[in-house]
């Protein structure tokens, strides 16, 4: 005779867990909530939008892709750049982007 019984972790430790995971074992979890994802999609992409996503999962998986700052630290950033002067006039702001309409 089988029980069954529910588990609730909380996520930071599920995240502990994972952090802990081999790379083939975190390359195995990727594999399986990518599918586990792409199947529970309901939404279909039209061509065009599969190639675009293909692209970019691809670059993505060359290495090709951008990591941005936090919220945090581009507000320090931006707060020591206004307090040490190292600011842009607002008339040269936008000088040089391309803008679809004009006040």
């Amino acid at each position: 005779m089988s029980k069954t019984f529910n588990l609730t972790i909380p996520f930071d430790f599920l995240l502990q867990a994972i952090a802990k995971l081999s790379p083939a074992d975190k390359q195995r979890l990727w594999e399986f909530l990518d599918a586990d994802l792409h199947d529970s999609t309901n939404e279909t992409l039209d061509p065009e939008e599969e190639a675009e996503v293909a692209t970019a999962y691809a670059e993505y998986q060359a290495g090709e892709f951008v990591t941005l700052k936090s919220a945090e630290e581009s507000f320090r950033q931006g707060w020591d750049e206004a307090m040490t002067g190292q600011t842009i006039p607002i008339t040269e702001l936008w000088e040089g982007a391309d803008a679809e309409c004009q006040t």
